[in-house]
């Protein structure tokens, strides 16, 4: 099984580990399951070019290697939802209670404590590697939205971000099997996405519309219950309104 962690790459600054950890896999000196962490992002991203704001040192802001060995681009969904599900338990182990919100952010409540960048090289139909991105905030305290939280908000308590990173290792590490047993793997990602089953106010094409969120489609859309219909959303296409 592969262990995330055995090679580690710590920078104080840099634009963005996922940027870093494409190069050093270009040049050919990073392995499968390297990990490149950041003190500071200057220029963090989010998903869609959204930008990732965090503190110096507050955060765990980091990047994993993973080079599959025989993943096919229709698969790729389920690298975001082995990932979602690493997170959410990762917090488990820290007291912190989260939830999915679909596609790439985990939230607490009405707050996001963290998000995930996936990024690919593909060659032909299957995928040639893939780095995950994962800002998680940790011991920040203030932020510029007010649509945030971190750990340490929320428990009271600092933690050491090397042992945060640590942690978050084990769980993809201890995870990966489930990339194997898909249906057990959606199944479980749908158990933990944010306000499921909740009667909400969702924008579609610039309307509001009222929906319950029913779970995911095979290829990873939302599956939202409008009208009485079950419709599947790509991202981009419905935006929940909180």
């Amino acid at each position: 099984m592969l262990k995330f962690g055995k090679q580690v790459f710590k920078l104080n600054s840099v634009d963005s580990t996922n940027n870093y950890a494409a190069n050093l896999l270009k040049d050919g000196i990073i392995e499968n399951g390297a990990v490149v962490m950041a003190d500071f992002q200057t220029n963090g991203r989010g998903q869609r070019s959204n930008v990732w704001h965090s503190d110096p040192g507050m955060n765990l802001c980091a990047s994993f290697v993973y080079l599959p060995a025989n993943l096919a681009l229709s698969d790729l969904i389920t690298i975001n939802w082995w990932v979602s599900l690493s997170v959410i338990e990762l917090l488990n182990k820290f007291s912190v209670k989260a939830r999915i919100k679909w596609p790439n952010d985990i939230f607490v409540e009405d707050l996001k404590v963290g998000g995930l960048l996936i990024e690919t090289v593909n060659q032909g139909s299957q995928i040639k590697s893939i780095i995950i991105g994962v800002g998680i905030n940790v011991n920040q305290l203030d932020f510029n939205t007010i649509q945030a939280t971190s750990i340490k908000k929320i428990s009271g308590i600092h933690h050491n971000i090397d042992d945060m990173l640590w942690s978050l290792c084990d769980s993809l590490s201890s995870n990966m099997p489930l990339l194997s047993q898909r249906d057990l793997l959606k199944s479980t990602y749908e158990a933990h996405l944010f306000r499921a089953g909740v009667k909400q106010k969702f924008l579609v094409a610039d309307h509001a519309v009222f929906g319950e969120i029913q779970g995911v489609g095979s290829s990873g859309q939302l599956k939202v219950r409008i009208d009485n219909q079950d419709l599947l959303f790509d991202h981009g296409q419905i935006r929940v309104i909180i």
